[in-house]
């Protein structure tokens, strides 16, 4: 997993997997990095090969502590795979966060 900060953005990249076996490391890793002028967060779902209910659990526990911040934060979740995609929609997890293609 890579985590860049560009200004009050975090981009982060090569997430080969989110599920329950590493979701703590990357709720750690996104809880370190994210600084009180964050604005934005995009996920990037392009590499991300397996995803399981602990993956989702995590993104929904990084919206409730973004949340219980009071700060305004937008999660964007972006090129997810058509299986990630898929429990997405299955968990209504897509009426949360915005999904999206990028270039």
């Amino acid at each position: 997993m890579r985590i860049i900060r560009e200004g009050k953005k975090l981009r982060v990249s090569d997430l080969g997997e989110l599920g329950a076996g590493n979701c703590g490391v990357f709720q750690d890793a996104l809880t370190a990095s994210l600084a009180p002028n964050v604005t934005e967060i995009d996920i990037d779902l392009s590499k991300t090969g397996f995803l399981d209910c602990g993956g989702v659990g995590a993104l929904v526990s990084l919206r409730k502590l973004i949340q219980r911040r009071g700060n305004s934060t937008a999660i964007r979740l972006l090129n997810p795979t058509s299986s990630a995609q898929k429990l997405f929609q299955l968990t209504r997890m897509d009426r949360l966060f915005p999904i999206e293609e990028s270039c």
